[in-house]
């Protein structure tokens, strides 16, 4: 059967839009959270999926399961199997990889936009997008390009935004799989509405609640072009 593996790193970050659409596409799923449970072979799997979470890469001291994550990850692109890591999960894809992954300069927060390199606009993963893509940023994190891996997408504020290393493995610097219930849960959960007005500002966090209903619209059909060119590179579609 063929089958997607989800990685969740945090209930606040669940798989989202992007699971609306795996759900849309009738493809079968597994989520596992991998601070908890134990990780499968990933042999046993069509194509592989990583979300975000608050943890550091660099701190693996406070979070072990990231040695055996960053090993999947290995094998992962040894097996050649199409491998998606977004935001925390491009991070250690970047890690796993010998890229150094460390503090930013700033906390990306909100709608942006990155563009796309020459070679993303050539990439499969991008296909059909109007030379940019319009994304939802939460990171105090950034990383270096792992030697060998091709840049995809860029922005001002962050050099290294998207990347793919050989055919199938690809690390997203952002989030793609936001809907209004995770927005929801980031902007009004109180810890998080915390950490989101002490990054922003009281006027820069009301402005992104009135701009969510202008962004949301292109950011998902943004989404949906790439979650359905991965599902299409991984033979899950046609």
């Amino acid at each position: 059967m063929q089958k997607v593996l989800i990685l969740q790193h945090m209930q606040e970050n669940p798989k989202g839009f992007v699971g609306n659409l795996l759900d849309e596409y009738h493809i079968t799923h597994e989520v596992i959270d991998v601070e908890k449970e134990a990780l499968p072979d990933p042999t046993n799997y069509t194509a592989i999926i990583a979300f975000g979470g608050d943890q550091h890469v660099y701190d693996e001291h406070l979070y072990p399961y990231f040695t055996a994550e960053k090993v999947l990850l290995q094998q992962i692109i040894k097996q050649n199997i199409p491998f998606l890591g977004i935001c925390l999960g491009g991070q250690l894809l970047a890690a796993a990889l010998g890229g150094q992954v460390k503090l930013h300069t700033m906390t990306e927060l909100g709608f942006f936009d990155v563009q796309l390199t020459e070679e993303g606009k050539r990439d499969p993963l991008f296909a059909g997008m109007p030379g940019y893509q319009k994304v939802f940023h939460w990171h105090e994190d950034t990383f270096d390009l792992p030697a060998a891996a091709v840049l995809l997408a860029t922005s001002e504020n962050t050099q290294n935004q998207a990347f793919r290393y050989g055919q199938h493995a690809y690390g997203l610097q952002y989030h793609i799989e936001v809907d209004d219930t995770m927005l929801n849960t980031w902007l009004y959960t109180p810890a998080m509405q915390e950490s989101m007005l002490e990054t922003l500002g009281r006027d820069a966090y009301q402005a992104l609640e009135k701009e969510r209903l202008s962004q949301m619209p292109l950011y998902q059909e943004h989404t949906r072009l790439m979650v359905k060119n991965f599902l299409r590179a991984s033979s899950l579609i046609h």
